[in-house]
């Protein structure tokens, strides 16, 4: 078993140093993200993106101890560590946690950021618009329950680790999506019951249940007690919800705020949202829609006017990006053409993203 740990923490170190550390403008600030790309990645197929979100007072750098990238060479996908902004109480998403009317870091605009960034990385790379994923612990879970209500159009999965919906957030999303929730029941800092912060973990779970349609009751395997911990994991899935949705809920009994390790503990967090993560695309961006969806500019490369066809996105906004996700133009729009002036944009390489309610698509541009 140490031997087993002793791996687990050389790789890690190994594949912490080889993530690269990046940032983007949005909301006239300097975000930073942790990225790691599969040594195998040509470009020549798309892969899946894993985004992971840190708890409060945490850091890229430090979550990226979860581990998730190093399945990524093997499951080939591009896994990203985006860092919170600063508060009074260290690093805070603007997730919707609070307490007695205080919500930290209300004026940030997160949401927006992990679009961005989304937008920014799939400019980059090759990226399976249909598989996007987003995970978090903590306050990084509270975040991940929050772009599940308001940020639908671009994510195909969530799960949460110690973070339910939070007592400011507007829950109103606008279709079935998968949900992954992971609460210890011996939780000191967000209460498995009595959750100062938002709902209660089994409050959240019944509510996904009842909103994906989902199968009742669920179907309970008890996980083999295999390690020394002092744990024990009740896995509860409510399968055949809406739109091939369901709810995976993980009880750990007397597990205080932690995520499990591999060889410490009887699972791996980590290992677990992967497995689940895998077996779901955007029901809204599947992969006939992805043909439907396309955006086409022309001229391209362009000097001063382009007109933008958009083939399945009607009545919306746009927005033109630069290479490193800061959004530039922003407009509404009528139909399903676009007719925009670039004359005041420097040469270079751009991203427009066309979206409504329920569609999202996006394309690279050239101005010479």
């Amino acid at each position: 078993m140490r031997f087993i740990v002793f791996l687990f923490t050389l790789f890690l170190s190994v594949a912490i140093s080889a993530q690269t550390s990046k940032t983007i403008q949005h909301g006239g600030l300097t975000r930073q993200y942790k990225e790691y790309v599969p040594t195998s990645y040509t470009g020549s197929q798309q892969v899946p993106l894993v985004i992971c979100l840190h708890g409060l007072g945490d850091n890229m750098t430090n979550f990226s101890g979860i581990g998730m990238h190093l399945l990524a060479d093997s499951a080939q996908f591009i896994t990203l560590y985006p860092q919170a902004v600063e508060s009074p109480f260290g690093t805070a998403w603007n997730s919707g946690a609070g307490y007695y009317g205080v919500v930290l870091n209300d004026g940030i605009d997160d949401v927006g950021f992990i679009d961005a960034l989304i937008d920014s990385v799939s400019a980059e790379y090759n990226i399976d618009p249909t598989r996007v994923y987003v995970c978090g612990f903590s306050m990084g879970g509270f975040m991940s329950q929050r772009l599940a209500c308001q940020l639908q159009q671009r994510i195909a999965a969530v799960a949460s680790v110690a973070g339910t919906f939070g007592a400011y957030l507007n829950v109103n999303p606008y279709r079935p999506i998968p949900v992954c929730h992971f609460h210890g029941t011996s939780d000191t800092q967000v209460n498995y019951t009595g959750n100062m912060y938002g709902n209660d973990a089994e409050v959240l779970v019944d509510w996904w249940v009842d909103f994906n349609n989902c199968d009742t009751p669920a179907v309970i395997t008890a996980l083999p007690d295999i390690a020394a911990d002092g744990y024990t994991v009740e896995k509860y899935d409510y399968e055949n919800g809406d739109a091939n949705t369901m709810v995976r809920f993980y009880k750990v009994n007397n597990a205080d705020h932690i995520w499990m390790m591999p060889g410490t503990n009887d699972i791996s967090y980590t290992l677990e949202i992967w497995k689940f993560f895998r077996m779901f695309q955007n029901t809204t961006q599947s992969i006939e829609d992805s043909e439907l969806l396309k955006v086409s500019v022309f001229p391209n490369p362009a000097s001063d006017k382009i007109q933008v066809n958009c083939f399945g996105v009607v009545d919306g906004e746009y927005e033109i990006l630069d290479m490193n996700g800061q959004k530039l133009v922003g407009e509404y729009f009528s139909g399903s053409y676009i007719n925009a002036n670039v004359s005041e944009l420097p040469s270079g390489i751009y991203v427009i993203r066309v979206f409504n309610e329920t569609n999202c698509s996006s394309t690279k541009f050239v101005i010479e």
